[in-house]
């Protein structure tokens, strides 16, 4: 399907195939796949494609030159800026991970009203998931590297030009400042502050907010680049260092 600028699409279209609420408005040479739903009050820009089988939500809003993968999740009230790629399978404004806990011990899911709001030239690999704010926004700069199945919670900030590898996480309300690179695999936990620049190593875990040019490397904890390689050459001679001990102690033992 394309579209004409500003214009009201129809209720439904190509025999049920597709499903565009009334008022939508739908830029100039759009390309809408197969299956997909598009609720009310939501703006697309020009030249957009929307693969098969998406879902666009109420007030949702796609710039220009922007690509939609197939199967991807808008929820209500995501913004979307200009030629910003999304992989096939992602979710974007699913509800973030908010609850608490009442006097009896049971939890209570705190209600999720934010929005997700991702900057200009953005890519988002496969099967991302990134939550709306619990209030405000949950934000991606500009020039955002996601990879294939990151998670990003909600109320998160990342700066431009930061890169995020393949299943790596972001825990609730941690801000990332710009040009960043964090590894595949790589943890943090909520409410940090990672300045600009730093640098944080596949696998790593990271439970301190990070001044800026930090660069970390380890399982957990992290640690200095220099020190981790140092103790990783001290766990490989461990062996000789035991059998010299052990020697010295015999010795000690009975000396000769």
């Amino acid at each position: 399907m394309r579209g004409n600028s500003a214009r009201s699409a129809p209720t439904l279209l190509e025999e049920g195939s597709r499903w565009i609420a009334e008022g939508v408005e739908i830029g100039e040479d759009c390309e809408i796949g197969r299956f997909v739903v598009i609720e009310a009050n939501v703006r697309i820009g020009d030249r957009v494609v929307i693969g098969d089988g998406g879902f666009i939500g109420e007030g949702s809003r796609i710039g220009d030159d922007s690509e939609i993968g197939a199967r991807v999740t808008l929820r209500e009230h995501t913004w979307i800026g200009k030629r910003v790629r999304v992989e096939a399978g992602v979710v974007l404004g699913s509800d973030g991970f908010g609850f608490a806990q009442r006097a009896d011990g049971t939890q209570f899911k705190i209600p999720q009203v934010g929005i997700v709001e991702v900057g200009d030239d953005c890519t988002i690999g496969a099967r991302a998931t990134i939550d709306r704010a619990t209030l405000g926004k949950t934000v991606l700069g500009e020039r955002v590297e996601i990879g294939p199945g990151v998670m990003v919670g909600h109320n998160v900030v990342i700066g431009s030009d930061s890169r995020l590898d393949s299943l790596s996480g972001v825990s609730g309300s941690t801000k990332i400042g710009k040009q960043v690179r964090i590894g595949h695999h790589a943890g943090l936990v909520g409410h940090l502050k990672v300045e600009d620049g730093c640098t944080i190593e596949a696998c790593t875990g990271v439970t301190k907010s990070l001044p800026a040019g930090a660069h970390l490397k380890g399982v957990y904890p992290a640690m200095a680049p220099a020190l981790f390689e140092q103790q990783q050459e001290l766990i490989g001679r461990l062996p000789a260092m035991v059998e010299k001990l052990e020697s010295i102690e015999r010795h000690i033992a009975s000396p000769v």
